[in-house]
């Protein structure tokens, strides 16, 4: 009979006090029970009024206690808060019960101006000034004595109850009970925010708050007193014994540090020597590099399974393996578990298993795949899919179950292997060597499917063009709450940066600049362009973006909306407080983020755009519900290349746009259009060329214009929205014009609705330079026959390129409509995403690869 080899158990770990001299460094006053918060100290987050003449704490911006927040809000809230200190009175003095006496000498507390409460009253009739009243010598007046709540430390200030102020009236408001019961079941008062008193838990429960404000202390946390009292408190009011076994609302920002002491104590009596030898087992305490999470091998029954599972997780946290391949070797357990439970005996032992029952596990893996096939294609609502959910492994965490992708099918098989193979010597020893999987039971890995992508000429990651279209419909971004939210979403489809470096950018990272650019027809014009100043991480260096007009509209948007969202940002003038504050700063307020320098976390993208998604539905372009987990951030930057490279811009200046230092890397990023997309387009072009006349040209395939240029040299050169067949311009290569480029006045220039696009926007510069020169005419222009000659050609030039435009819209008009949905789609390509901007504007952003840049972090690190 085959025996398994007896297990270990943990070892239990005794508990420990909290380091005392620790915590008394850290405002821990062991004689009243009591914690201390001093203002000015760094390990919590209360700062000293900013108000020179106030010593009360502040817990927020503006950093002013709440009395001088009050009179600071009163005068109108300026933004010049240290002017407005200097100019304000001095607020009256702070009260602190308990810790000061009477100043004529009564043992009563003092009040605010250092009076107990008799001797206050008193000076207010004879009214007189406090130094008045106390050159008068008054004689002292007996005191009360202390509070009868026997965890308060104030004294009494009425002498028939002996209670102190806040607890006579809790004692009114509870009906007056008995008042010795009362006293000995009456909670501290907490009117203070730097002082949290610990006498009225119970002594355990002491030990647990100190020991997990010690661990929040030592992981370099900086404390928020507020929420420590309020921590306390509901510990009072909830009469916790034990901390650990409390049942904690699951939200709540009282019970906040609660939670987090709670998680805490656990791992204060966790030993890493054992971890690995329980069913839940932590990767953060077998490795410390892990920052959470937690391999489950709970319904793991067979013994000899769980112990092979504890030995490979072992092993690969001693070598630092990613927590992604611990995790997947608890969901291998699992299901082979499940699997054992099929067999007679469950498998609890190794030896019954053998190598059958490792080839019938193999066979059942493929049969959960294919339930996982059916699963996904059934609708929720159909019964079927619940009896095929039966035939999956539960999921612990949401109500559905595990699939068995083909992906996942991979991994659970290959680590189930590894985990054999690791304690193959374990299974010799036990008589259970034929358990084992061979790498040819393996099933391959699968390969993507980029079929359809291929086809359609995309990168892989790339979105269509009729998805990316979609997502940049105003209906669909109104749904996204306005401001920041809206404005990083609709930039990052905008401008195709990279995650980390959208979440860096500077508030200041939108530039104008002047550049002289050439017109088609040699016209030299100075224009400002908007460019994106921004760090490039990946390779430590600044780099300058050239943008649309619409795309620095975005970033306005969003400076205008910080502006009014957070004015303490700004100085009067709208400049930023910070050099360094970011574009999308995090709200989280702390003291690293107080000027706005901190973005946000590297999946709030991500997170806002499921949220985002989640409203709408996404169709493909045949119509089809469209993935929306295909809708990624860095998914933005290979359809910025793709979308681009479709419209016609040249491989060295989408080089330049998306920041490659060698082009075969912006190759990657996306495909070439599918040449039976462009040939379509073309063939059915080549029937509606015509010339300057409007007369059809014959139409010529491309193999008719090779054989005229090998026959006659001859054929036809690009030229502004159009063509030239000009024999001795075509030999030079377009640059041998014999009429100096005026090609809508030559007989040889042929053009057609391809060109639509450029003529549109050649008709546009033509209009900006003739507004221009007609405003002026008569004064920097001189007026005479030459003036208006020049004013006459550009009409006429005008009115040209119209007719021409006319012409290509009715032929387009003409069409059958499968032809015109065919053109009106390339067209629309064309004219959406071919760059606006001109070469010069382009290589004018571009900055020498070996020029010296400020590395922003490592400036941040030195001078910080």
């Amino acid at each position: 009979m085959t025996t398994s080899a007896s297990l270990p158990a943990p070892a239990p770990v005794a508990g420990a006090e909290p380091d005392w001299d620790y915590l008394a460094r850290h405002g821990l006053d062991r004689s009243p029970l009591q914690l201390r918060f001093p203002l000015g100290a760094d390990w919590h987050s209360l700062r000293r009024c900013r108000h020179t003449g106030c010593d009360r704490p502040a817990t927020s911006w503006p950093w002013l206690c709440h009395r001088c927040a009050s009179d600071w809000r009163e005068t109108g809230a300026p933004s010049d808060i240290d002017s407005w200190c200097a100019s304000a009175p001095v607020p009256l003095a702070r009260r602190t019960y308990a810790e000061h006496r009477c100043r004529v000498g009564c043992d009563r507390a003092a009040e605010v101006h250092g009076l107990c409460k008799s001797c206050a009253s008193e000076r207010r009739m004879l009214r007189l000034t406090v130094e008045e009243y106390l050159a008068r010598g008054r004689a002292p007046r007996p005191g009360f004595g202390k509070c009868l709540v026997r965890v308060c430390p104030r004294m009494a200030v009425v002498r028939r109850s002996r209670l102190c102020l806040p607890h006579q009236k809790q004692w009114s408001n509870a009906g007056t009970p008995d008042r010795e019961a009362w006293a000995l079941t009456a909670a501290a008062v907490y009117t203070s925010v730097d002082v949290v008193p610990l006498v009225d838990l119970a002594p355990a429960v002491v030990v647990q708050v100190l020991r997990g404000y010690e661990a929040q202390l030592r992981q370099g946390g900086r404390i928020n007193p507020a929420q420590v009292k309020s921590a306390v408190r509901w510990l009072c009011d909830n009469s916790v014994d034990d901390l650990a076994a409390a049942e904690l609302p699951a939200k709540g920002a009282k019970t906040t540090y609660l939670r987090l002491w709670q998680r805490t104590l656990p791992l204060l009596e966790a030993d890493p020597a054992t971890e690995h030898t329980r069913t839940l087992v932590r990767l953060h305490i077998l490795n410390p590099r892990y920052e959470g999470g937690s391999v489950d091998l709970g319904d793991v029954h067979a013994p000899w399974v769980t112990h092979l599972a504890q030995q490979y997780l072992l092993r690969l946290a001693a070598s630092g393996a990613s927590s992604a391949r611990l995790m997947l070797v608890g969901f291998a357990a699992r299901w082979f578990a499940m699997f054992l439970r099929t067999l007679p005996g469950e498998g609890r032992r190794p030896g019954d298993v053998g190598r059958d029952g490792m080839l019938a596990y193999l066979r059942w893996m493929t049969h959960r795949a294919r339930d996982t096939s059916d699963y996904q294609l059934l609708n929720n609502g159909d019964p079927v899919r619940q009896i095929v959910a039966e035939r999956l492994l539960p999921s612990r965490r949401s109500a559905g179950p595990l699939l068995v992708t083909p992906v996942r099918h991979y991994e659970l098989v290959k680590t189930l292997r590894e985990v054999f193979e690791h304690g193959r010597a374990w299974l010799a020893d036990n008589h259970a060597a034929d358990v084992h999987l061979l790498e040819m039971d393996v099933p391959p890995y699968p390969e993507k499917d980029d079929t359809a992508s291929e086809l359609e000429g995309r990168s892989q990651d790339a979105l269509p063009e009729q998805v990316f279209l979609q997502l940049m419909d105003e209906r669909h971004l109104a749904l996204l709450p306005a401001g920041t939210r809206r404005n990083c979403v609709e930039l990052a489809m905008r401008v195709g940066r990279r995650p980390w470096e959208l979440r860096h950018l500077e508030f200041d990272c939108l530039q104008w600049h002047d550049i002289d650019v050439e017109d088609p027809d040699g016209t030299v014009r100075r224009r400002s362009y908007p460019f994106l100043a921004y760090w490039m991480q990946k390779v430590r260096r600044r780099h300058k973006l050239p943008l649309h007009p619409s795309d620095a509209e975005v970033i306005t948007r969003q400076q205008d909306h910080l502006r009014r969202q957070s004015p303490h940002l700004f100085h009067e003038d709208g400049r930023p407080r910070s050099t360094r504050m970011v574009l999308f700063p995090t709200p989280r307020r702390s003291r690293a983020n107080a000027l706005g320098e901190r973005p946000y976390d590297s999946s709030t993208i991500g997170y806002w755009l499921q949220t985002w998604l989640d409203q709408f539905a996404v169709t493909d372009e045949h119509g089809k519900p469209f993935d929306p987990a295909r809708v990624f951030p860095y998914a933005f930057r290979h359809t910025y290349a793709q979308l681009r490279a479709d419209a016609g811009v040249p491989l060295d200046i989408l080089q330049v746009l998306m920041a490659h230092q060698d082009p075969s890397t912006t190759q990657v990023y996306y495909r070439p259009s599918h040449p039976r997309r462009v040939e379509a387009v073309r063939a059915i072009a080549a029937k509606y060329q015509f010339d300057l006349t409007g007369g059809r040209i014959r139409a010529r395939t491309p193999d008719d214009d090779l054989a005229d240029r090998i026959r006659a040299g001859v054929g036809s050169v690009p030229v502004p929205a159009g063509r030239c067949h000009e024999m001795n311009n075509v030999r030079a290569d377009g640059h041998g014009c014999p009429v100096y480029n005026r090609c809508f006045s030559c007989t040889f220039y042929t053009t057609d609705f391809t060109h639509l696009p450029e003529l549109r926007q050649l008709r546009a510069g033509k209009a900006e330079q003739l507004a221009a020169l007609e405003s002026a005419y008569g004064t920097v222009l001189t007026a005479g026959s030459l003036s208006a000659a020049n004013l006459e050609l550009l009409r006429r030039e005008i009115q040209q390129i119209d007719e021409l435009v006319g012409k290509c819209e009715a032929d387009i008009g003409s069409l059958t409509l499968e032809e015109r949905t065919t053109v009106e789609s390339w067209l629309h390509t064309r004219d959406r995403f071919l760059t606006v901007i001109p070469v010069a504007a382009v290589l004018a952003g571009r900055q020498r690869l070996d020029e010296p840049t400020v590395d922003p972090i490592v400036t941040e690190r030195t001078t910080g």
